[in-house]
């Protein structure tokens, strides 16, 4: 059995109502079992479960643990599975282990002279009215202060958390060889290797699929869901070839399958509401015959805690809080390939990544120096990435722009730059930036140009679009003469 035009999940491949009934009541009549993973079906477990074992605490790994041996006949890893645990478990062992135990006593200090700092401030910024209107008050406030930082300036408590990370650190200095999770991993049955033809085939699916998805309304988008559409990282397409070798496997060895994964909140695996999908299941049992039931780990293992307690949540600031949408920045694309999906936006630090998966449109129609639209996140590496891109057209023509007027402040012609007064500030733009019609070299301090605001990638307003008024009006007065013309050698 290969992946082939014949085999390979299609969303859009046609159903009958047959297969559609007799695969929704399959697995409505065995989901409560499998939930429980009562029975002897495979259970195949997604990355996510394997490399969340290094956040987790000690009680919860070796509850893990446990479960892994009292499943470990039934356990199965997909090939791309093993390819992306080995690929990633040192970088999250030194990320969600390591790298955040050594910053505790680090992070108490930094908090510690925070606090001091603040008391310092508020004292200093009240001193004259408490010191002058209310000394009993400016007294307490001082003592208050003094006890606060006698409390906090406890070497012993900081002395004892080094202690204790040392302790633990060294009880795991070895686990880059000596894993108690890659002891049961390396035991696990593992599915067969996908050919090079069949790599490059549900690549190319892969792509075709993910474009069609994101130019379908947001309102019937689901039915084209597949999994890693979701995914903003590079290697969306590592869920969809974990899915191909899990029904595979159940189509050549004739069984239905059990996929646990901690991956629910993106709407690929499960449904945003963690309900499956039903073209999944329809579509599964067209070319299987057999049912993959997408279970949520948590739930079917509530005696694991799968939280990463190595890492802080972040605190935010009361602006962060009250922000209900994130920085959204403008730039150029800077080069694109649309046949291999990806491109990169310009940014004075470094140039962001994107992929289809993160563009909101047609992303084969993008070209270089097109401006768009962006968010900064990050990938599984935490490197800095674009997601929510989107294309803007700024054009004279628009209702969507207003068109400002005013004067050059300042013209670099060797550099290519501008600026335009639009007080209280002076507005950049670039040779890049000018109307179609317009030759930089024609531009001078004092010109008159009409212009379009937009964004740099640091989110402060540049002048997008500029254009020569007095280009426009001779432009408009030859066109009037022109019909004086005429209208008098017809007279």
């Amino acid at each position: 059995m290969n992946i082939s035009e014949e085999f390979y999940f299609n969303p859009k491949a046609k159903l009958t109502v047959s297969i559609s009934n007799a695969a929704l009541r399959k697995y409505a009549s065995n989901f409560e079992e499998c939930s429980k993973l009562e029975g002897e079906l495979p259970i195949i477990l997604d990355t996510n479960i394997l490399l969340g074992y290094y956040g987790m605490s000690q009680q919860e790994k070796d509850k893990l643990i446990e479960f892994l041996d009292k499943f470990k006949d039934r356990i199965i890893l997909t090939k791309q599975v093993e390819s992306e645990f080995l690929k990633n478990r040192l970088t999250v062992i030194k990320k969600d282990f390591f790298g955040p135990l050594s910053k505790i006593a680090d992070d108490y200090i930094k908090m510690r002279n925070d606090i001091e700092g603040s008391l310092k401030s508020f004292r200093e910024s009240k001193k004259k009215i408490l010191s002058q209107d209310y000394p009993d008050l400016f007294t307490k406030l001082q003592a208050i202060e003094e006890e606060v930082k006698a409390t906090i300036n406890n070497d012993d408590f900081i002395d004892d958390i080094r202690k204790r990370v040392e302790e633990t650190t060294t009880d795991h200095k070895n686990i880059a060889l000596l894993d108690s999770l890659l002891d049961k991993v390396s035991n696990f049955k593992i599915t067969e290797e996908l050919t090079a033809e069949e790599l490059g085939f549900l690549e190319g699916k892969f792509i075709e699929h993910i474009l069609e998805y994101k130019n379908e309304k947001e309102i019937s988008r689901w039915k084209l869901a597949i999994p890693g559409c979701g995914e903003t990282k590079e290697d969306a397409d590592g869920d969809y070839l974990i899915y191909h070798e899990a029904i595979k496997y159940m189509a050549e060895n004739k069984t239905s399958a059990i996929f646990l994964t901690n991956d629910v909140t993106k709407g690929d695996w499960l449904q945003f509401d963690k309900n499956p999908h039903n073209h999944y299941i329809e579509h599964t049992f067209r070319l299987t015959d057999e049912i993959l039931f997408i279970i949520h780990a948590e739930r079917t293992l509530p005696k694991i805690s799968f939280e990463n307690i190595h890492t802080s949540p972040q605190i935010k600031t009361e602006v962060e809080v009250n922000s209900i949408e994130p920085v959204e920045l403008e730039s150029t694309i800077i080069s694109i390939d649309t046949e291999k999906g990806f491109g990169f936006i310009y940014t004075k630090d470094e140039n962001l990544f994107f992929s289809y998966a993160d563009f909101e449109g047609n992303f084969r129609e993008l070209c270089k120096n097109d401006v768009v639209s962006y968010e900064v996140s990050t990938n599984f590496n935490s490197e800095p990435k674009a997601v929510n891109v989107r294309k803007i057209v700024y054009d004279f023509n628009s209702p969507d722009h207003e068109i400002h007027k005013s004067e050059i402040s300042h013209i670099n012609k060797y550099r290519g730059i501008g600026f335009v007064s639009h007080q209280p500030e002076n507005l950049y733009f670039h040779q890049a930036f000018l109307d179609e019609t317009e030759d930089f070299n024609e531009f001078e301090i004092g010109d008159e140009v009409e212009y379009l605001i937009g964004k740099n990638d640091e989110g402060e307003h540049i002048a997008r679009k500029v254009r020569l008024v007095n280009k426009i009006m001779s432009s408009t007065e030859s066109l009037s003469n022109s019909g004086l013309k005429n209208a008098t050698a017809h007279g």
